[in-house]
Order: structure tokens, then sequence, then C-alpha cells
């Protein structure tokens, strides 16, 4: 058994076993939130001067002491000792330690439920903020990219098969709108979880006669909470930031799972920077996309870890269980791995080489016979049988190993085709492109409108 004090455990009369400090000491993880730590109690400091619980000169020695204990760690000096069981304990027996008895009156009026829970929101608060700005990097990135190679085209494809000719613009494009909408998630998450925790105690609320107000504008919160057990026992917030997270992850994932097809030399439409690519240990000529592979593995990480803390809280009862200590681990791994996949691909995009020669030199014929059908109909064929004409070319093409469009103009009009000559040179890949300006089109002009309310979109935030 362990003989080390605990400052809550007057009611013991033994130590804890070491296989229950091994289950429930969380400071190899949680010590992540303590600068968050240290504003919170710095700011609860403040409430306990106006509550009469402190006096200016008190509050100033805690402050000092505290902002010494950040100043320590983020140096790299050893503060903790085997008996600290998480990040706020920890930096309360230093405190203590250092500035005295004083220390132990920080924590009047808290619980390490309502102390937990405002740390842990602060921290989301501000990782949100920090991952926002890759966010807004990455989106910068991709409308420079997009404006930078207007006019240079490629297959677009459904099912992985070729489907119609766009620009390469507009490909990046659906990137810059999806991150967008990532952005905008971020924001609403700022923007709703914005009530401070602090005064709520451990399920009733504080005793003391604490200005949550003042504390909460000294945090950056909008206003305190207004019912202390749902202060203390939900986690819908981690819930959320995990989901818009994995939701971002999943947005890397998809474009990072392009960019490995493109870069294998069946397409040969991407080449990374060597500095996002690795080797192999046994074949020396190879040049493997790692970057955009371990983006996409990331991604199912993440995703892991929201169905980890939703199945933890499902079935918590409230107001407060242990079981809540696990919703750290998760969030505070996913945010390192979010940060990590938005700067690398942003990184690989800035450095990377598009084969726009190769990208057009492997679009086929084909990806003009809804162009063809379109045609048709604008010479009065009904849509449906515009298609079956079209699809009965493709059909007597592929039966002859040819690309419909070098079927002979007989073979076009036994079809059902009508001046098949003059048809033949409208159908171009540009032609097909700048048929759709329609708004959200491929079109040059509908890009331009692209361009203008993603501009619009970053100038907002």
């Amino acid at each position: 058994m362990s003989n080390s004090k605990k400052m809550w455990d007057g009611r013991f009369e033994s130590g804890m076993a070491q296989s229950m400090i091994d289950l429930s000491f969380s400071l190899a993880f949680d010590q992540e939130l303590i600068e968050e730590d240290i504003q919170g109690s710095i700011a609860h400091g403040k409430g306990l001067v106006e509550s009469g619980v402190l006096t200016e000169e008190e509050y100033s020695q805690i402050v000092s002491g505290l902002q010494g204990i950040l100043a320590d760690y983020k140096n790299g000096v050893a503060l903790w000792n085997d008996g600290d069981e998480d990040v706020h304990m920890a930096v309360e027996r230093v405190l203590t330690e250092r500035i005295g008895q004083l220390g132990k009156k920080i924590h009047t009026g808290r619980s390490r439920n309502d102390q937990v829970s405002t740390d842990f929101k602060l921290y989301m608060r501000h990782r949100a903020e920090e991952i926002l700005v890759l966010e807004k990097n990455l989106a910068n990135t991709l409308l420079e990219l997009s404006k930078k190679y207007i006019g240079k085209i490629m297959p677009g494809y459904t099912h992985l098969q070729q489907a119609q000719p766009i620009y390469f613009s507009h490909y990046l494009m659906s990137f810059f709108f999806a991150l967008s909408r990532d952005i905008c998630r971020l924001k609403n998450f700022l923007a709703l979880h914005k009530e401070l925790p602090l005064g709520s105690g451990a399920i009733a609320g504080s005793a003391f006669p604490y200005r949550r107000k003042q504390v909460a504008k000294a945090l950056g919160f909008e206003a305190p909470s207004p019912n202390s057990i749902d202060a203390v026992s939900h986690r819908d917030m981690a819930l959320e930031f995990l989901a818009d997270l994995s939701i971002v992850a999943s947005t890397l994932s998809r474009y990072a799972e392009d960019f490995v097809n493109w870069s294998s030399s069946e397409f040969s439409f991407l080449t990374l920077h060597d500095a996002f690519s690795s080797g192999s240990s046994m074949m020396p000529q190879k040049k493997n996309p790692d970057s955009m592979e371990l983006i996409r593995g990331k991604s199912g990480r993440m995703i892991g870890n929201y169905t980890a803390l939703f199945t933890l809280v499902k079935g918590a009862p409230l107001s407060y269980s242990r079981d809540l200590q696990e919703d750290k681990e998760p969030v505070i791994d996913s945010v390192k791995t979010v940060k990590v996949i938005l700067q690398v691909m942003q990184e690989a995009l800035e450095t990377a080489t598009f084969n726009f020669d190769k990208m057009e030199n492997r679009m086929l014929p084909a990806l003009l016979a809804t162009d063809l059908a379109d045609l048709l109909v604008e010479s009065g064929i009904p849509f449906r049988d515009a298609h079956h004409i079209v699809g009965s070319l493709v059909g007597e093409a592929a039966k002859q190993k040819k690309e419909f469009t070098e079927l002979s103009d007989e073979e076009w009009e036994n079809a059902g085709v009508k001046s098949p000559k003059e048809i033949k040179e409208k159908l171009t890949f540009i032609y097909s492109i700048e048929r759709r300006n329609i708004e959200g089109g491929t079109g040059s002009k509908s890009l331009q409108g692209q361009f203008e309310k993603a501009e619009a979109f970053l100038n907002s935030l």
C-alpha cells in the first residue's frame, strides 16, 4: 500500500494500493492542461478576493507562485512526484510547498469537479482557436493554388471511373468549400460553449458569495453556467469537439486518398516533394506518398477517439463519476493529431508538382458522352432517347475496341445522330467544361464566382 499523503485522504486510514494508483492517476496526460489550470486558479483567486476569503496581498503571493510554477514547467524543471494524481492536485501541492499554508486556501469554494470542467473547457477553446488558424492557412493555400492553375484540365471521376472533364481548379475548390464548413463547425463550437463552470462546486454550487460573472469575464467566457449539475457532469462539449475534429480528419483523408492514387505510376498526376515522401528499405526505386497515407490512417484513429468518448459518457450517471476522467486522453490525442495532419497537408500541397500534361493525356473521349447526349437533346431528341443513342454508340465502340468518337459518321447516323461531322467538331474537353458555367459548375465564369465567394469567406473570419 502507498503511504503518500493525498489532499483528500483525511477520511482514510490507509494509502492507495499501487494497482489503484496505476489505474487512477492521470498526471501523465492531463499535465497538458497546466496552463489552463493555472489561468483558472488565478481567476478563481480573484473571485476569492472579492468574496473576502483572500486579501489582495495573499492573492498577489498566490499569483506569483502559480506563475512561477508555469514558468518552471515550460523550462523543463522537474516539478512532479510519485504521489501526484493529476495536474490540478500537483499544482496545488507545489504551490503550497513554495508559499506555505496560504497555498491551501486556493481551493476554497471549489471542487475538482468544477475546476476540471473549467480547465478542460478552456483547453478545448484554446486548441480550437489554434486549429482554426491551421484550417484557414490550408484554405488560403487551396485558393492560391486554384488561382495559380486556372485553365488546367483533368478528368473528373465518379466510382473511380472517368466521368466528365473538369478544371483542376474546380477540384481544388471542392476541397476549399468542404474545409470552409469544417471552419464554420469550429466557430459554431466556440459560440455555443461559452459558459463558465467554476462556482458549481462538486454538484450543488459554491457556498461562498463568489462573483462568477467577474471570473467568467477574466477567463474569456461570456457568462456563468446556469446549472451546477449540468456544468460538472456533461461532456457534450468534448463530444462535439471530437466530432468536429473527426470530420476535419475525414475531409483530409478523402483528398489524401486521391493524392495517393494520383502519385501512382498508373495516374502520375502528382509528384510529392521528397520531404513528404519516403523510400523503401528493400526497393531502392520506390518513392512512397507516406504523408498522404498517414493522414488517411490518422483519421481512423480520430474517429476511434470520438467513439471511445461517446461510449464512455452514454451510461455515466449524474452528476459526476470517475469514468469522466477518461474524457481527456482522446481529446488531447485528437488535438495533437489534427494539428499535425493539417500542417502536413498544407505544406505537401504547397510543394507538390502537379503533372498537368499527364492529366490531359489520360483523358478519354468517353468523358464527352454526356455532352453528346446534351447536344442531341438540344436538337429536339428527348433525353432518355438521347441517352440510349449515346449508350449504343459507346457500346459499339467498346466491341470494336475504339473510342465512340472514332466510329464513322455513318455509324453515328445509323444510331440516330444527325450531322455527326458538325457535332464531332464541337466535342472537345474545353467545350464540355465551358458549357458548365452554371453557379457551382466547373466553367471558368463559375470558377471566378467560386473564388469571390472563397475570398469573402476568408475575409469574414
